[in-house]
């Protein structure tokens, strides 16, 4: 069986599988805020702003082109200034450790898995000295990142396109899809295989499973996002949460858990 991630709130309510980690809840979701998928992180991160549950955040705001960085924020403008998903490898603990080291107590990371498991260390020392922060963290689906220089380049070649004009990018079930200029390109995700960020072959986790909530697009119909909640404080910030819910195809994350899981091994052992 998985073992449930070490932050100091697990949710005693919640069971433990072995591709999935440890949850309480599985549901998908959709907001009334035009985000990525449903817009869920989007509208989580402005309730937990509104509700005093932190007063800081880290999040990934595309820069010039389709690149993308970290940003710490205090305010929903930036917030929703930052939305939609990047499928890039962008390292978000500098800005979290930044905003410890600014005194700041109640903040929250959106990240990926590998990412997760890093704040999640991080808040092992901070138990003891500085018991009063409290980093919540919110780990996204993530299957493999991409080298902004070679996406750039693969996409040129397959989609004949510029992906640093693109308004949005998507990968729902295999398929990549670019908005561009009223239309969609799309290929399969495997044919960007040459673009995958070396490091995320090596990695074994899909659903961020070290998250206090994890979200992502697999499982779920078309612009809605699939939502698990890991622990106490996951829990409390789906409190007053409005979205419309619908059910999840459980066995598709569990799939892609698995694929990851196996592309791991495969790595590790060459």
């Amino acid at each position: 069986m998985a073992e449930r991630h070490t932050g100091k709130d697990a949710n005693d309510e919640a069971k433990a599988e072995q591709d999935l980690g440890a949850f309480s809840e599985l549901f998908s979701a959709k907001s009334g805020i035009d985000g990525q998928d449903g817009g869920v992180v989007t509208v989580l991160l402005i309730l937990g702003f509104k509700r005093g549950l932190f007063d800081a955040a880290v999040v990934v705001k595309r820069k010039e082109g389709y690149n993308a960085e970290p940003i710490a924020t205090k305010n929903v403008d930036e917030v929703l200034a930052a939305r939609g998903t990047k499928y890039l490898k962008v390292t978000t603990i500098p800005k979290l450790l930044e905003l410890i080291d600014q005194g700041e107590k109640k903040i929250a990371v959106v990240c990926t898995p590998c990412e997760a498991m890093a704040a999640r260390k991080i808040q092992q020392p901070l138990k003891k000295n500085a018991p009063d922060v409290d980093v919540t963290i919110i780990g996204l689906f993530c299957f493999e990142a991409f080298n902004y220089i070679r996406l750039k380049e693969e996409t040129k070649k397959i989609l004949s396109i510029d992906i640093d004009k693109a308004e949005k990018t998507q990968i729902h079930k295999g398929k990549f899809t670019v908005h561009l200029e009223g239309k969609e390109h799309s290929c399969k995700v495997r044919d960007l295989d040459k673009a995958v960020e070396n490091c995320c072959r090596f990695c074994s986790d899909f659903s961020a499973q070290q998250a206090d909530i994890s979200v992502g697009s697999a499982g779920s119909q078309n612009g809605y996002s699939t939502v698990i909640v890991r622990s106490k404080t996951g829990k409390r910030l789906l409190e007053g949460l409005d979205v419309t819910k619908a059910g999840v195809n459980k066995e598709e994350i569990v799939k892609l858990s698995k694929l990851k899981k196996e592309r791991a091994k495969k790595h590790l052992r060459m």
